[in-house]
Order: structure tokens, then sequence, then C-alpha cells
């Protein structure tokens, strides 16, 4: 029967149809040097000007596309779970502060951190298409918020796992289900990769868990759809 369940839930997920929905939230994007400027004036921390340059000039950029993408991320994930995000508008700040990517659910608030999104900050610097997933993945944690999962039988199973990867398993599978329901497995390989090199290995774990098998992922969009 559980079996059964997750096909029929595969196979809903491939019928889905993205439409705008009434109640996603306005996503207020923006980046403001002023507002970086206390987190670069500790020793150690600095912003270089290179940097504030090319956030600038790139900023148009980041916006454009989340405009283009954000909304179909957004109702794509009420429409697979069943449920909705809250409607208020959330400020997404863009920031070169050296801290990660945070949600602030209690604020409707989130920040994006840009460092590596940079060529003047490395020369490797992921694509902006990956931020803008990650302003996705810190909405996501808003949105779970908002559903906590209870009596989760996929958590005790991995009781014994970090509680920072506890906290993302449900979260990253829903992240993959709207990606490949948008048709975007290249999206999804970009971020399963960068997210894999992130410093403790907690969303490595997370997505190895996630990935055991090809539908492993449905377990845990079944779980949040209750």
């Amino acid at each position: 029967m559980r079996v059964i369940r997750h096909v029929l839930l595969f196979v809903a997920l491939l019928g889905f149809g993205c439409s705008p929905h009434a109640t996603l939230p306005r996503i207020k994007v923006e980046y403001s040097p002023s507002e970086d400027l206390a987190c670069s004036l500790p020793p150690g921390s600095p912003i270089k000007e290179e940097w504030k340059a090319e956030m600038l000039s790139r900023e148009p950029e980041f916006v454009r596309l989340w405009q283009s993408e954000g909304l179909k991320l957004l109702a794509a994930a009420e429409a697979i779970s069943g449920k909705d995000f809250p409607s208020q508008e959330i400020k997404a700040r863009l920031t070169l502060c050296n801290a990660p990517s945070e949600s602030f659910p209690g604020e409707d608030r989130v920040t994006i951190n840009m460092r590596y999104a940079l060529k003047s900050f490395t020369p490797e610097a992921v694509s902006i298409r990956y931020k803008v997933d990650t302003l996705f993945h810190e909405l996501l944690h808003i949105f779970l918020s908002r559903h906590p999962i209870e009596n989760s039988a996929l958590l005790k199973e991995h009781a014994t796992e970090d509680e920072r990867v506890r906290d993302h398993l449900h979260l990253l599978a829903l992240q993959k289900a709207v990606l490949l329901r948008l048709d975007e497995p290249d999206v999804l390989k970009e971020v399963v990769a960068v997210d894999s090199t992130l410093p403790g290995g907690y969303y490595k774990r997370a997505w190895e868990l996630v990935n055991a098998t090809d539908k492993e992922y449905l377990k845990y969009v079944a779980e949040l759809s209750k």
C-alpha cells in the first residue's frame, strides 16, 4: 500500500500544471551596500569595493531571473504539497557579509550570501541561477515553519543523523520535486553538486539520503503532503 501511494504521488507530480496562485508572497529582492557596512567593519571581515561593484552590476540579473523563475518555483511547491506560503511580503536581502544564507521565519525575511557568485571574489563562481535556488531554499524554510511535519516516520528512521541533516530532508525532497516537475534536471544537478561542497557536510549527507533511490524523495514529499 505504501509503494502504491508513492507511485500515485509520482503520477500526480507528473500531471501537475503550474499557474499563478493568489496566495503567493511578494518577494522583495534588494542589495544595499549600506546594510553590509556593519559586517565589514570588524577586523578580518572586509568587503572589497570590486565585490560591491560587481554585485551592483549583477543585481538586475538576479532580479530578472527571480521574476521569471521564482513564482513558478513557489507555485509548484504549493501545488505539490497542497499547502501555501504566507501571503505577506518577504524581504530577500542579497549580501556580501561573511555569513551563510539564512531565513528568519518570524521576521518574514531571508539573506542570501552572494560572495561565491562573484568572479571578483572567486574564479570558480557559482551561477546566479544557483543563488536564485538558494533564495527558494531559504523561502522553503519559512514554508516548512508554517507547516511543521509532526510524527515523521522518516525522521525517526534517521534519528541518529545530525539535526542539521534531519532539518533539511523534507525541504530538499520538495526542492527536488519542484525542479523535476519544472523540467530542470540540470539546475537540480548543480544544486546538489554545489550544496555538497558546503562546509560541515550536512547538505551533502541530506542529499545522499534524499537521493538514496530514484524515488526516495517521494517518501518525504508524501509526509509533507499529509
